[in-house]
């Protein structure tokens, strides 16, 4: 959740770009950028245009997001709303109270189940680089019990002329569940307005499909297989300018006396969610809304996050449990094909 470094595994715990239908003997490689930002591996391809002007706009402005909205760099925005929690008003830019406009909407769709002021709590469990570390202490009852006290989106107060004000001191802002999404759909915009229509946009698994392939179909993406994540996937969804956004116990956890602890914290309990999922994809036309609503339905489940979803349009989402169950929506059966014999595909009945 936030900008802490998590490693080269970024590349594959989330979603796999297939290229399975691939180019055309044609087409030309794909005018391509890989670095490190807003901690994590992203990954951008152009394909109908090689102007790397475009491409390094779409970087310096990955870069501006980052060092506003990070919450580990010191001068961020965010690092300013949290140093004046209960003191004072901050003046942010005009971008990052547009991202806390949206945090806090879909805290109140989903009634805290996605929760922008959760600071408090990432920083108690630590749970950032870690990929099944084996710990020898967890959080006591107490220090959850503090942190959560902290903890309360009605406490995030939007004021004029681009304030933000946390109200009681220790509260601590985290858009590392949303600031992604917004990160691509920024590149879609710049790549837009300078017509490129061919794109995939790889922000550390927040994917957008942009366009379509330069031979006219659209793009595969493979859903990761929450199991086993090197590389792997269960199966295929076609998309033409769309996000896929996936939230997953396997990104990031540590061991504590045989039991697995990740990443996404329920809010409500303090504790990482226990609800019977494995993963959660979102596939949405923006993809903000797909980052902040991963996260709200792995904190849901399945009946309750569908029924979240059922009051939105063009919001679509598959569900994937640790019994290997696979719950989609009939809308996405033309779309979604299950390739991995030992999963369950189901129709979401709610």
């Amino acid at each position: 959740m936030n900008f802490k470094k998590n490693s080269i595994y970024a590349i594959f715990i989330l979603l796999i770009i297939l290229f399975v239908v691939g180019c055309t003997n044609n087409q030309s490689q794909p005018l391509e950028k890989t670095d490190f930002l807003m901690d994590t591996v992203i990954n951008i391809k152009i394909y109908d245009n090689q102007d790397k002007k475009i491409m390094d706009m779409a970087m310096d402005r990955l870069k501006e997001i980052e060092s506003r909205m990070s919450v580990t760099i010191a001068n961020s925005d965010i690092s300013k709303i949290n140093e004046n929690a209960g003191i004072k008003p901050v003046q942010v830019h005009e971008d990052v109270y547009y991202v806390i406009k949206k945090a806090k909407y879909f805290a109140e769709l989903s009634q805290g189940a996605y929760e922008p002021t959760i600071g408090p709590l990432v920083e108690l469990w630590n749970i950032t680089d870690v990929h099944g570390e084996e710990r020898k202490s967890i959080p006591t009852e107490e220090e959850i019990e503090e942190k959560m006290s902290l903890i309360n989106y009605n406490d995030l107060v939007l004021m004029e002329d681009n304030q933000v004000y946390l109200k009681r001191k220790g509260m601590k802002l985290d858009l590392g569940g949303i600031v992604k999404g917004y990160a691509a759909d920024e590149v879609k915009r710049i790549f837009e307005n300078n017509g490129i229509q061919s794109a995939i946009i790889d922000l550390g698994g927040n994917v957008y499909a942009l366009g379509e392939k330069v031979n006219g179909e659209p793009w595969r993406i493979g859903i990761q297989d929450p199991f086993n994540i090197i590389g792997n996937y269960i199966g295929i969804l076609s998309v033409k300018n769309q996000s896929i956004v996936t939230s997953g116990d396997y990104e990031r956890y540590f061991l504590y006396k045989g039991e697995r602890y990740h990443h996404i914290i329920d809010p409500k309990t303090g504790y990482p969610v226990k609800n019977g999922l494995a993963g959660v994809s979102v596939v949405s036309d923006k993809s903000i809304d797909g980052d902040a609503l991963s996260t709200a339905l792995f904190v849901l489940g399945i009946e309750e996050g569908t029924e979240l979803i059922n009051q939105l349009e063009d919001i679509d989402e598959i569900f994937i449990t640790k019994q290997k169950e696979v719950y989609i929506q009939e809308k996405l059966k033309d779309k979604f094909i299950l390739k991995d014999k030992n999963f369950k595909l189901i129709y979401n009945p709610y």
